[in-house]
């Protein structure tokens, strides 16, 4: 709501994915709004939803952050879980690929700021971009294929013999 009443009448459009949180959309879509906004619950197609955008505004999940840095996609990140997404927080930051805060008054003022000024919106979202990895599974798959037809089987221990469970040995 701080966004939407930061962005104003400046002919901004808002959509917010709220997931499987049927109260949460159900209370945003019961909201009048200032902008242009469409309230989704869970959608298949997030990243449909990315590339249409111009600017991304999530909590610190790894996975979102990286569909985001391959879209090009400025991150304004309002929130992590402790521990697992805390370090998530400095890659975008510091990446310069976006910005952090819990406050909603500062999210809405920093997200006006980027809609208004598309040279530091392009700065951004070539910070995303340079973070992303966008060919990372393939590359991971490809090393783990290279890695299992370059292993030999390991010799048996002495007074072992190989299981018939496990099947033939990788050669």
């Amino acid at each position: 709501r701080e966004l939407a009443r930061a962005l104003g009448a400046d002919g901004a459009q808002l959509v917010v994915v709220c997931g499987r949180n049927a109260e949460l959309r159900a209370a945003l879509a019961a909201h009048t709004w200032p902008v242009r906004t469409r309230v989704e619950g869970f959608v298949t197609n997030m990243r449909d939803w990315m590339v249409a955008s111009d600017i991304i505004v999530t909590k610190a999940g790894p996975g979102t952050i990286a569909e985001a840095c391959i879209c090009g996609l400025p991150i304004m990140l309002s929130g992590f879980l402790p521990g697992q997404e805390a370090g998530n927080v400095g890659v975008v930051t510091e990446g310069g690929a976006g910005s952090f805060s819990k406050s909603p008054a500062r999210i809405g003022r920093t997200v006006a700021r980027w809609c208004a000024d598309a040279a530091l919106r392009a700065e951004l979202a070539e910070g995303a971009r340079a973070l992303g990895t966008p060919r990372a599974t393939r590359e991971i798959a490809s090393l783990l294929d290279d890695l299992l037809r370059s292993a030999r089987p390991a010799a048996p221990l002495p007074g072992s013999s190989p299981s018939p469970a496990l099947g033939p040995a990788i050669s």
